[in-house]
Order: C-alpha cells, then structure tokens, then sequence
C-alpha cells in the first residue's frame, strides 16, 4: 500500500514529465502547425455537413447553482484525489493540456455554431469549458463532473469570469440525467476519457444526449507508440486513470455505441480528436424544416418550467 509521500512523488514526477513534454514537443510541434509545416491528418468517415442552428440556451436558464447529487455513485472512489485538489488542479496540468487543446478547438470549431448547446464531459476545474462558453455567446455549455469539488470550482471559476451561459451539474458521464436526452448538439471532453472506468457506457450514455446529427468529440492520447510509452507512468501516478485509447479502438467503440459516422483527428505528437456522429434522421433536403424544429423547440425550452 502506498503512502502520502508516494503519492506526492509520484504526483510530482507525472505532472514534470507532463510539462517536459509540453516545453520539448507540443509547443514545438504548434509552431510548425503555424508554419504549415505539420499538417493535421485524419482516418476514418469524418461528419457529415455540420449543424448549421444549434438548440440555444437552457439548462443555464434554470440553474444558477451547481446540481450536485444527494446520493454516493459507485464510482465515487474514483475521483476522491481529485475533489481534494480541485482549487489547484488547473495550474498543474494547464501549461500541458493548452496547447492540446488549442489544437482541439480547430477541429472542434467545424462542429460549433454560435448558438450551440454543448456538453463538456468531464469539466474539471472549468478552463476549457470557459473558452467554448466564449465561442457560443448564443449558445451555453454545460459542465458534468463527479467530482463534487471540481463542479464548484468550475462554477465559481466560471461566475468570476463573467460567464452567465454555463451550468454545472455532478454526474457520472455513463449515467447521465435522463433531462440530457436529445439536448445538445456536440459532446467534448479534454484528456477526461481515459478516467472513465466504463467507456462503453459513457458513449451510450453520450449518444442518448446528443440531438440527431450532434457531435461527440474526445480529446485523449491514441497513438499505440504514446499510449505504450505513457501508460506505465499514467497506471502509476495519475489517480483515476483507467486506460487509453488508440484510433482504431476510438472509432470502434463509437460504432459499437451505435454512432453513425467515426473518424479520428491527429493534433499533435501522441495525442488527437476521436469524432462520432449521430445519425441524422431526416432527408437531406429537409434542412429548412429542421431549423423550423430547432426554433420551435428553443421557443417551447425557453418558456418558464415547473420541473
């Protein structure tokens, strides 16, 4: 059994690796993407046409709080460390997870509009949730976490930084609220996927919330040389990690989920964007009675609600 002083050694020795790597190859891989010198390649079948009207605002218009459970999940162990360092948690990993998610966003952008109704699965402390707040100022994004103390910080992080169209909610991401289904138009989380102890569930669970031709977009490591490299120190030293991905699994447990489409984004050395679509369920020819759908359906969600 380890103690505290190999927990700290080990939380120590990850989160330095982390920021050797960032320093020595993803800043200096960016830079090249800036130059066009080390384009992104993609594998896979990439989404159709995206969303052109996103579902707006909702869950934001009725919770100003944080939704917490009132009851323990059977995961809960899970994200124990992580409640305890949630008021830090954000300045360990961020010089590593920005240019990630810089990265990200140009993929996760095509899949976006202005107004659309997101769901960041697996918020953390809120960083990333509050860049894509910013890039829907029509839209909201909601953040899920497990961690009770991760939701709270996300949501003071969030209310300090002006942001009033997010909303916070505790929840286990395979056992999201039955309110989620159908409601949003893209799914994202950052480095989260690989601390989900039930994958399958959380793509299932994901697929059930996403609207029909919504996105899922997860950012995590994929290639087999990385995840080989990386795996022993994550096992080690990163509470709660439960394993990694490679491309090919990514889009093979988005189909068996029963996503239509599955493609996967390379962004920087190691890392990447896994992309499932759900399927649409409407003749192509029928946009502009769907964006009649969509605002009939945000007139009716914008009407005071007794739930």
């Amino acid at each position: 059994m380890s103690g505290p002083g190999d927990n700290a050694v080990a939380g120590g020795y990850l989160v330095s690796s982390m920021w050797w790597y960032a320093a020595y190859v993803l800043r200096p891989t960016q830079a090249l993407k800036r130059a066009g010198l080390s384009p992104t390649r993609t594998e896979g079948d990439l989404p159709h046409e995206p969303l052109r009207s996103g579902l707006g605002p909702y869950f934001s218009r009725r919770h100003c709080e944080p939704v917490l459970l009132s009851r323990k999940t059977r995961h809960d162990d899970l994200v124990e460390e992580f409640d305890r360092m949630s008021e830090v948690y954000a300045e360990f990993v961020q010089p590593f997870s920005q240019p990630i998610f810089d990265e990200a966003l140009t993929v996760i952008r095509n899949y976006l509009p202005g107004d659309a109704r997101v769901l960041d699965a697996g918020c953390g402390p809120g960083r990333e949730l509050m860049r894509v707040a910013r890039l829907v100022p029509q839209g909201e994004v909601v953040g899920v976490d497990l961690a009770a103390g991760m939701v709270k910080t996300a949501h003071r992080a969030a209310r300090a930084a002006g942001l009033g169209n997010c909303a916070f909610v505790q929840a286990d991401v395979g056992e999201l609220p039955i309110e989620f289904s159908g409601k949003f138009d893209l799914v994202y989380n950052c480095l989260a996927h690989h601390h989900y102890p039930e994958p399958a569930a959380a793509a299932s669970s994901v697929l059930r919330c996403l609207r029909p031709g919504g996105v899922y977009c997860v950012i995590d490591p994929g290639p087999a040389w990385y995840n080989a490299l990386s795996a022993p120190i994550a096992k080690w030293a990163d509470p709660g990690w439960i394993g990694f991905h490679t491309p090919e699994g990514f889009r093979n447990l988005f189909l068996e989920a029963g996503f239509s489409r599955a493609a996967w984004f390379e962004i920087l050395p190691g890392f990447g964007v896994a992309v499932g679509q759900k399927a649409a369920v409407r003749p192509a020819g029928a946009r502009v009675k769907a964006d009649r759908g969509v605002k009939a359906r945000r007139a009716a969600e914008s009407q005071p609600s007794g739930r």
